[in-house]
């Protein structure tokens, strides 16, 4: 049985949503103030900001807030110690309230917070060994089964897709519940009852973005399960089973929390859209002193499509006690989704994923699928499965748009139908070959270039500039649509591609430039997962592009590792761009790289990397040293990506060419990418080690085999990799000890040094 796809918007209604204070710093501009606005109008709840210097009007005032949330480096910058105030804090938490305590790594956030509770509240921090640790499961998390981690939401596949927490808590007291471990065995997140209320300390930080499900449900399930508490119950498990047509099964687990006994009822409403609502018969939930109270409350499920689920808790009087609500949506018997719906000569078939939800009791032996093309029968398969699979020949179709239709058959009987468009285009000018490789008029191609974003005067110096160093592309903004016409002759007399994003009108400057020389590719939106644009959003724009431009490529960007397998599908090109000096190691590109090439590769999409090349503004308090640019571009080149674009040439607060040190390391590296683009881009790949220090592969092309090898530590390491040949020598004018000596390849590189080495077969 598939997943039901659910939109989550449970909340406890049995009273007034709660009113919530965020604290934040002044840490790097105020730059986490806003991180749970989004979060917070999404839920519906009320809410104040307050800067950690005003903690004291804060306090003074806490009889009117429900929860209390500490943004990420919350009390970091102006530290305030909330001894003062230990007094105010313990009877906010007395009464019912709670206190969420997020980015819990510093003494700030403890020290000067929660320890100063009393000697039962002393938590301490370490940095967590997932930092720096690149072994395959060192960020696997343990999630204990909990009411705050499972009701009303399931936080434990959200939180494994976090990624790295730099610092976990280290020691708490009893008393203290750890809900989430890391593989040092070690909590990244805390509770505590104190009276009616729950204080909750965790390392995880930075929750907006591709992250705010992840706080919406933290937020959720704190308030449920305190404003329960706050009845004088503690929830135990709660809800509502699998959600498919038919009859269903909502379960509830509750004890006192007060060492009472319970005598409780619990029901299920149904409120299919459109349609009168219906109530299961209720349910009794009884028990003595603080023993556990569980309940199964069966309901049915009568029609498919958008509804809602009510499950209420009432008292003896019929007084509620706790209430959750959510809005589901019963997908249809059948649904599709073709892999990709532009398809070129190099696609032999449209590909069909169907997925599948027949009413209960359907025999699997009776279930088949019928697919055709433009109703001529294309495929027929077996849905005996809740996903299946369909390839449909494309050969012979004309150029255009074409229907694929899929039947879902029980015998003789259709329990569904579902159609979908995909376009058939001709060999585009630019297109991207089945192994991910960039194809120019049919030849292979390696984009390597910059980007500019400002200021939009500049971009023919810009352009100039990387021509003269031999780059082949940038990515730079249309401001309008006339404007942008020069900017372009300009690149097509220096053999400079351009990636195009907007200013000016998207779909009128792709009808405009769409046959310039010039133009490569289209960019439907910048960091659409940090921006709040849909997957929906951006693959209906890819879907528009295409069909206005088939010659050319469309380009996404995603800047959040977590969201990769959202936005890999709708594009030709996915390029993640981390950015990791100077927090972290410089080898935390090769991990985005490869996670994204995963996800991109189940779509046909191809890789290329932007990779950072700017600093000294903002948290970025220095630009990467010529040896991390040199290493961060052979780590993108050994995940397989097939384009690199700097950021960046030109932005507001950064010009490359004020900066000699770097602006020579990367016109450094053109002569090295141009020497080896056909390996890159039709050599054989073999990958030889991936960390946590030594990362090295290498590619064989027409006789000769090429070995990048790259550092990641600060310090010398030593390498000793299988590679078989006579002799080695190294490239690019290099010095390196590295010998061949009964196929493998021995020697010393030095701390983040990178080498590569020509390999005679």
């Amino acid at each position: 049985m598939m997943i039901v796809p659910l939109v989550l918007t449970a909340m406890l209604s049995a009273a007034a949503p709660p009113k919530v204070a965020v604290v934040y710093s002044a840490w790097s501009g105020n730059a986490f103030q806003n991180e749970y606005d989004g979060t917070l109008k999404e839920l519906g709840w009320p809410m104040e900001k307050v800067e950690n210097r005003k903690i004291g009007d804060l306090v003074a005032r806490l009889g009117e807030f429900d929860l209390v949330v500490a943004a990420s480096v919350g009390n970091y910058e102006n530290p305030q110690d909330m001894t003062p105030y230990r007094d105010q804090w313990l009877a906010f938490l007395q009464r019912g309230g709670c206190l969420i305590i997020t980015d819990a790594s510093y003494p700030t956030a403890l020290d000067k917070w929660v320890n100063t509770f009393g000697d039962e509240y002393k938590l301490t921090t370490a940095q967590c060994a997932a930092m720096n640790d690149k072994a395959a499961d060192a960020r696997d998390i343990t999630v204990v089964e909990h009411p705050l981690t499972t009701a009303p939401n399931d936080l434990a596949p959200l939180l494994r897709q976090y990624g790295t927490v730099w610092a976990h808590l280290n020691s708490w007291p009893e008393g203290w519940t750890s809900l989430v471990a890391c593989k040092d065995r070690k909590s990244l997140f805390l509770v505590k009852p104190v009276g009616k209320g729950l204080l909750i300390v965790t390392s995880y930080f930075s929750m907006q973005g591709g992250r705010a499900a992840i706080a919406k449900a933290i937020f959720e399930n704190a308030w449920l399960n305190v404003s329960a508490r706050r009845g004088g119950v503690e929830v135990t498990k709660l809800d509502f089973g699998t959600i498919t047509p038919g009859k269903a099964f909502a379960h509830v687990g509750v004890r006192s929390s007060t060492g009472g006994d319970l005598n409780l009822k619990a029901q299920v409403r149904v409120e299919p859209e459109g349609q009168m609502p219906v109530d299961s018969q209720p349910v009794v939930l009884t028990s003595k002193a603080d023993a556990e109270a569980v309940a199964e409350i069966p309901y049915e499920i009568k029609a498919r499509g958008k509804l809602g689920l009510g499950l209420l808790v009432e008292d003896a009087a019929g007084q509620p006690v706790m209430e959750l609500h959510r809005l589901a949506e019963i997908p249809p018997v059948l649904s599709i989704q073709v892999k990709r719906k532009h398809l070129y000569p190099r696609d032999k078939a449209a590909v069909v994923t169907c997925d599948l939800l027949p009413d209960r009791g359907a025999a699997p032996s009776t279930l088949k699928l019928v697919c055709s093309i433009d109703d001529k029968p294309a495929a027929t398969a077996s849905a005996a499965k809740a996903e299946v699979v369909l390839s449909a020949s494309v050969a012979g179709l004309k150029l255009g748009e074409h229907q694929v239709r899929v039947r879902f058959l029980s015998g003789d009987t259709t329990l569904g139908v579902a159609t979908e468009q995909f376009f058939v285009h001709g060999r585009p000018r630019f297109e991207v070959r089945e192994d991910g490789a960039t194809l120019l008029d049919g030849k292979p191609f390696f984009p390597f270039g910059f980007y500019h974003v400002a200021p939009p005067g500049t971009r023919l110096k810009m352009v100039q500039d990387m021509a003269a160093a031999g780059f082949n592309c940038a990515h730079m903004r249309a401001m309008t649509v006339e404007e942008y016409g020069p900017i372009l002759d300009e690149c097509a007399k220096l053999g400079v591609y351009i990636v195009t994003e907007f200013s000016a009108p998207m779909f009128e400057t792709i009808a405009k430039y769409h046959a310039h020389p010039a133009v490569m590719a289209w960019n439907p939106g910048d960091e659409p997962d940090g921006n709040g644009v849909t997957p929906e959003e951006m693959f209906a724009r890819y879907d528009k592009f295409k069909q206005l431009d088939p010659d050319h490529l469309v380009y996404t960007v995603s800047c959040i590792p977590d969201q990769y397998k959202r936005y890999a599908r709708g594009t030709d090109i996915f390029a993640p761009d981390p950015y990791p000096i100077p927090f972290g190691p410089m080898s935390t590109v090769y991990d985005s790289f490869k996670r994204a090439r995963g996800e991109a590769s189940k779509y046909g999409t191809t890789l290329w990397g932007v990779v950072q090349c700017f600093g000294d503004y903002g948290p970025w308090t220095r630009p990467p040293s010529p040896k991390e640019l040199r290493g961060m571009t052979y780590l993108a080149l050994l995940t397989g990506v097939k384009g690199i674009i700097y950021y960046t040439y030109q932005d507001g607060q950064w010009l490359l060419t004020d900066h000699p040190e770097q602006w020579e390391a990367a016109k450094a590296l053109v002569p090295e990418v141009k020497a080896l683009a056909p390996s890159l881009l039709d050599g054989k790949f073999k990958l030889l080690s991936e960390g946590p220090e030594i990362y090295a592969g290498y590619w064989d092309y027409e006789g000769k085999r090429y070995v990048a090898i790259v550092n990641g530590a600060t310090d010398a390491r030593k390498f000793d990799l299988a590679v078989a040949g006579k002799s080695a020598t190294p490239m690019f004018a290099e010095k390196s000890d590295a010998a061949l000596d009964n196929g493998r390849l021995r020697g010393n590189l030095e701390g983040l040094g990178t080498v590569v080495i020509e390999v005679a077969q």
